[in-house]
């Protein structure tokens, strides 16, 4: 450990008073921030990192990270905003169509899902999403992406295949047929199950899941296990749009796929990349969903 950060503090009149970006007081990093009052775990090398080894004592890992609790109560306010949504909808047209239940569904979702990153961005880090979560992309996510989709496409049909139960049929595609039969009836439905799915759900779950989930789970758990926890859960947030017993094995397919985007993440350093194989990934499906019917 390299300096005393209460002497820091006591010696910088800007860092006793004014959040901000200062040289890091324990000597681990070029800067860490100082949010008005204490040091906290973010330090920057280039790009923000989560370090809060310094912060303690022992080198003890901390029984739940910040942020992992607003993560947890972001799903539950956004599934509660998508159910109810549904609801509402059901109640006032009587039969919507299958694509705008997905639309009102995922848009309850999405703003649990991003209510809480901005809550930890503004209360536990610097109050922007791209320092806080590296929501970054670069023109080469995209080629990356797109291999990336391919893996991840492979590792689901494997996924599925080694379900070690009885399957009425493991053609590939056919569990994204079930949960999306009828979603595509016509041209203005489409359109709106490829904004929701190929441009929605690769922004805002990627946010959530690779950038403040899996970022606070590495930090407890270390880079597998972390990853490995996330897709698990990034899997079972597609059970919402259940459609019978078909969403659990699409759930274990988003699943595997996960553990490709979160890889991704881990060694880009940025959500740009696993973003962009999200995208791809979908659209993948959409393809299949059209060949199928």
């Amino acid at each position: 450990m390299h300096g005393d950060p209460e002497a820091t503090a006591r010696t910088a009149p800007a860092a006793r008073s004014l959040p901000g970006w200062y040289p890091d007081p324990f000597g681990r990093f070029p800067a860490r921030w100082w949010d008005g009052e204490a040091w906290t775990a973010y330090a920057a090398d280039g790009e923000v990192r989560w370090d809060a080894t310094s912060l303690r004592e022992e080198p003890a890992r901390p029984a739940t990270p910040p942020g992992l609790g607003v993560a947890a109560i972001g799903v539950g306010c956004g599934v509660g905003l998508s159910l109810a949504g549904m609801a509402a909808l059901d109640a006032a047209s009587g039969h919507a169509s299958r694509a705008t239940e997905l639309l009102v569904g995922s848009l309850g979702l999405w703003l649990g899902l991003t209510s809480a990153c901005v809550y930890v961005s503004r209360r536990r880090g610097t109050g922007s999403l791209r320092r806080d979560f590296s929501l970054k992309f670069r023109w080469q996510d995209l080629g990356f992406g797109l291999a990336g989709s391919v893996v991840a496409r492979i590792l689901a049909i494997a996924a599925v295949a080694a379900i070690p139960l009885p399957m009425p049929t493991r053609r590939i595609g056919e569990s994204e047929r079930v949960v999306f039969e009828g979603a595509s009836d016509t041209g203005l439905e489409l359109a709106v199950i490829v904004l929701v799915i190929c441009i929605g759900a690769p922004f805002f779950e990627e946010l959530f899941f690779r950038g403040l989930v899996q970022g606070r789970l590495e930090t407890r758990l270390g880079a597998a296990s972390g990853i490995a926890v996330t897709s698990l859960l990034f899997g079972a947030a597609h059970l919402i749009a259940w459609q019978g017993p078909w969403t659990l094995v699409y759930a274990w397919a988003v699943a595997a796929s996960g553990l490709v985007l979160g890889l991704m993440r881990h060694v880009s350093g940025r959500l740009g990349a696993p973003m962009a194989a999200h995208a791809f990934f979908n659209a993948q499906v959409m393809a299949i969903v059209v060949l199928l019917s």
